[in-house]
């Protein structure tokens, strides 16, 4: 890289950061950053060490300084998003929260096939396949000690379908929820399940290309997130890391 290239993307880079930091109040970088006499004095200091050794030593020093110069920049983009990105995944308060609008793909209700009279299913992923879905929402591994209390049998409501299990370790609940919102023309735009929650923002976790919102409700840990048509939640008397085991397992 030129002398003139390293110092065009120096400049660049903190005028960059510079923006992201304070906004647009600097659209363009100044056509003269230095007095005239000040610019001298630097020329001459520059003169002083252009030997090929202090030039190459210059060269570092000026390298790591535009490194040091992107790694602001990254933290300071990152910094500046970061909370905005999970506000686009979901909407909370101090004790509810819901998936925003746009995170939901409706389904096309010719694609789901829902039977004609009731039924039931020996296990949840067994009733989300009769009913013709097939992405991953369903953990595969459960922590030790819990068993499926009841068989599923799907609430079919106008424009959603509830699928709904609960799993008990002796006297301690675990709930999997797969909700499936369908294209209706009589639908509410982008009404989502409220869920309770304790005080603070959820954390998220990412796990097989999907960002997966942890939180804890009356001290018990769940998570939250979309995936295509379908607003899943894991709910229960399980360690944070039993939650994120039984995430990793959707994927497998």
């Amino acid at each position: 890289m030129t002398d003139q290239a390293l110092d065009s993307l120096a400049r660049r880079v903190m005028l960059d950061a510079t923006r992201l930091e304070y906004g647009e109040l600097m659209k363009e970088p100044p056509e003269h950053d230095f007095s005239p006499e000040f610019e001298r004095k630097m020329q001459k200091l520059i003169q002083q060490v252009d030997h090929p050794v202090r030039h190459r030593c210059l060269r570092t020093v000026q390298l790591a300084a535009l490194l040091a110069a992107l790694l602001m920049l990254v933290t300071i983009a990152t910094a500046a998003a970061g909370y905005d990105i999970w506000r686009m995944l979901a909407q909370w308060t101090a004790e509810k929260i819901t998936l925003a609008p746009g995170q939901i793909e409706y389904a096309d209700p010719d694609d789901i096939h829902i039977p004609e009279g009731p039924g039931e299913y020996a296990n949840i992923q067994e009733a989300l396949t009769a009913y013709g879905f097939n992405r991953s929402v369903v953990p595969k591994w459960l922590p030790e000690g819990f068993t499926q209390t009841y068989t599923i049998d799907p609430i079919v409501n106008d424009g959603l379908i509830i699928f709904h299990t609960l799993y008990h370790r002796e006297k301690h609940p675990l709930i999997v929820q797969v909700n499936i919102y369908l294209e209706n023309e009589n639908r509410a735009y982008d009404s989502f399940e409220n869920f309770q929650k304790d005080e603070g923002d959820p954390i998220p976790y990412e796990a097989g290309g999907i960002t997966h919102l942890l939180v804890t409700n009356a001290g018990r840990n769940g998570a939250l997130w979309a995936n295509g048509p379908a607003e899943c939640t894991i709910t229960g008397d399980i360690t944070m890391e039993e939650l994120k085991e039984m995430i990793d397992s959707i994927y497998e």
